[in-house]
This record gives structure tokens, sequence and C-alpha cells, in this order.
């Protein structure tokens, strides 16, 4: 329809400069006509180009289907899949990227992802601007964690995914458990005294409970670079989410009553649905592109090529009580707190009416935080708020064109934040440290 406006559009303007070039006598003006005739055929040729562009299917990436271990492989790095079972009985796997060399130890790097995402995050661009590859090029040890629930975390001692038991945690569970296990195997595996931890968005916000819960923790951080971090999410201005909160626990209410509990997986029909209306062409690639940044925030920093791989590292499964709390936290104002049960369930949980509430200023590993100017979700307000609430802060930057989906899956992430964050990181090597 836009086109056929267009080629409507076209052909009047052309007749219109053909007749008014007719009606003048002079050679110059003949020119200027003649001139005009060849713009605005220039423009049409393009206009059909890019008609054709849009229309055409993006690069089919083999990685589209592939797990997280098979990106790296195909990438050719190393790759060792590692299992750690935390004390209530679920199952994590952490995916290693060996260092080249063990000759000497070497610092460890381990990289958290966001809700409904896993591992493979921070391998989705290529690898010259992916954070766990360049860490990796620097002979860093890297390990990308996984939460409970998602699709690589599925897996428990004793219950079944398809049992509502299975899915009871939130954001408390992962912080307090989870994010312990997998710091505490990492460094028992490698034999270091300290790792450096990198998180974007949630896996920032579980980091801080892992540190109030277990003050022990913070001194096995040599550093902990918070990149879009979550925290209060007390101001976030994605019009969607602000308009579906209010019911979220009813919405929350009625899944429980229906026996939904988790997944919110793409995996199956999801995969193949995104694929449909995503992945067919460039204009469906641009559709769903400004679909992300109608959601997390606008920028024109993502590539429609790898909507093919966003696709398939996003909606990785969670539970419903982990998206709840995101509400809880809004509604809350702010305020870092725990999952409300309601306040007879507080009451019993926590002892008080009201969730319990961490406390940020009580964390001591040293924390630099990254922050985007334009993130809906975590926005330069709710970091500002963090900011004043963490002490051992060592600085911050905050990027004013960034979004939320900028920090792992940006065209430019490398120069304008990961070689900054890398130059955060001691050497790779502790023995060069002191050269």
């Amino acid at each position: 329809m836009i086109f056929n406006r267009l080629k409507k559009h076209c052909w009047f303007s052309f007749m219109a400069i053909v007749l008014c070039g007719a009606s003048y006598n002079s050679i110059k003006q003949h020119q200027y006509s003649f001139k005009s005739r060849a713009i605005l055929k220039n423009w049409w040729r393009k206009a059909e180009e890019q008609k054709v562009r849009l229309l055409d299917r993006p690069p089919t990436n083999i990685e589209r289907s592939f797990t997280p271990p098979q990106v790296i492989k195909n990438r050719g790095f190393p790759v060792e899949i590692h299992q750690v079972t935390t004390e209530d009985g679920y199952i994590l796997e952490l995916h290693r990227i060996p260092p080249k060399s063990f000759d000497t130890p070497k610092k460890v790097v381990f990289l958290q992802h966001g809700v409904m995402q896993s591992s493979g995050t921070w391998v989705v661009n290529p690898s010259s601007r992916s954070l766990a590859t360049l860490l990796a090029e620097q002979s860093y040890d890297v390990w990308l964690g996984n939460f409970r629930g998602n699709r690589f975390s599925r897996r428990h001692t004793t219950l079944n995914p398809d049992e509502p038991e299975f899915w009871e945690f939130s954001w408390d569970e992962i912080g307090n458990s989870d994010i312990p296990s997998m710091i505490d195997y990492i460094l028992k595996e490698t034999g270091q005294p300290k790792l450096s931890y990198i998180g974007h968005s949630l896996g920032c916000g579980v980091f801080f409970i892992a540190m109030v819960k277990h003050p022990e923790l913070n001194e096995k951080i040599e550093i902990m670079v918070a990149l879009a971090p979550l925290s209060s999410f007390a101001h976030f201005t994605t019009e969607f989410l602000r308009v579906l909160t209010p019911f979220t626990n009813h919405i929350e209410v009625a899944l429980n009553a229906v026996g939904v509990h988790g997944w919110l997986d793409s995996e199956g029909f999801g995969d193949r649905f995104l694929e449909v209306i995503c992945e067919q062409t460039y204009i469906q690639a641009r559709y769903c592109k400004n679909w992300f940044r109608a959601v997390v925030g606008p920028s024109e920093n993502l590539d429609p090529t790898l909507i093919p791989l966003f696709d398939a590292n996003f909606l990785r499964g969670t539970s419903v009580k982990v998206i709840a709390q995101f509400a809880q936290n809004y509604n809350a104002g702010n305020v870092f707190q725990a999952y409300d049960f309601g306040r007879k369930g507080n009451l019993l949980r926590y002892g008080s009416i009201k969730p319990f509430e961490y406390h940020l200023g009580n964390i001591t590993a040293p924390i630099y935080v990254f922050s985007g100017g334009r993130d809906r979700l975590v926005t330069p307000m709710d970091v500002d708020w963090l900011l004043s609430k963490l002490t051992n802060t060592i600085g911050s930057d905050r990027i004013s064109d960034y979004s939320h989906l900028d920090f792992i899956w940006g065209n430019d992430v490398k120069e304008k934040l990961y070689d900054k964050v890398i130059a955060l990181l001691s050497s790779p090597s502790p023995l060069f440290a002191f050269i």
C-alpha cells in the first residue's frame, strides 16, 4: 500500500515536472527539467531497491539452533559444561570458556544474565563484540551462569518441572541460593580466592541479595561490574508495563489457579512462532526490533540481522513469581524488597506485615555501575537511587544513548562499554599484576 502511494506520488511529480519543462523555451530551463527528471528517476530506483531489500530474507545463522556451548565451540573456543546443586536441590548448569593456557593461574570472571535469558545472551553478538569471547581472548577464565528455571537449569534432585513446587521461587531464592552456590563452586574448581562478577539487569539484583544475605561472600568478590543494574525498579517508563503492573496480583492468582507457575519459555511452538513473525523478511526483523525498543527503550544500536539470535536467547524460562516481583517492587516505590506474600504470608516468612528489605548499604564488595540514559526498564532515576544506597561504589558511568539491551547486544558495545569494563579488571594472570 505504501509503495503504491509512493509510485502514484512519483508518477504525478514526474508528469508535473515534464509538463513544466515543456512550457519553457530556454535551453537553461530545459536543462533544469532534465536534471529534475534524472533526480526523480534516481530516487525511484533507490526506493525500488529498498523495497526489494526489505522483502528479502535476513541471512540464515546456524547458531540460531545452537546451545551456548555449541556457539562457543563454533566460535573456535574451548568449552566446558558444569553442574552445581544448590542447598535446596536445584541443579544449575554453568558454561565455562577455560583459559587457553594453564601455565599460570588465571583470573576468573563470572557473567550472570538477566531475567528470562540464559548464558547464551553473552554470545549473541559476533565474537568481536561479545563480552564472553573478548574476555576469553584476553586469557581470563570465563564462567557463564544460569538461573534456576531457565532452559539449562531446569532440573532438581527431587522435584519435577511439571510440579508447581518446582516453580516456588522468586528473586530471593536465586540471590540467596543460586548465586552463592555458583560462586563457591567456581572458586573451588579454579582454586582462586576471588572472582570478578559482571551482571546485567536482574543479574545485578540477585547479586545484591546474595551479598546482603551472605556477608562473607563480599570478601570473595574482586570487583562487581553492574550493567543496567536492577534494584528498586520504581520508575520504569515502559507504558505497557506501567498499565499492566496494577493488575499483576490478579494475573498471578489466575495463572496459579489454572496451574501455570513457570516456564515462560519460547521452546517449541514459541520458537517457531518467533521465527515466522520476526525472521522471514527484513521488514519483520525491523518490526520485531522496534518491539524490543518499545519495551526496553529507544535504540538504533541493534542489528536487525541478529534478530534470529535475539529471539533464540530471549524467553528462556523463569517462574511467575520472578516476574511478579518486578511489579511488586514498582508498586512499593523506592525500596529493594523481598517477595511480598501478603500480610499473613509476610508475618509467617519475615515476622512483619511488610516484606523483608535488603539494605544495600551493607554490601562491602567494590562495585562499578554502568547505566543507560535511554533505558526504560532501569531508568536513570532508579540508578541514581541505587547509587545513593550503595556505600562501596568505586565509580559509575552513564552512557547517554544506551537502552537496556545495548549493554549486551549493541553494535558499538565494545568501544563504548566492554573496553572500559575490561580495563576495570585485574590482569588475567595474577603474576603479571606485580610486573
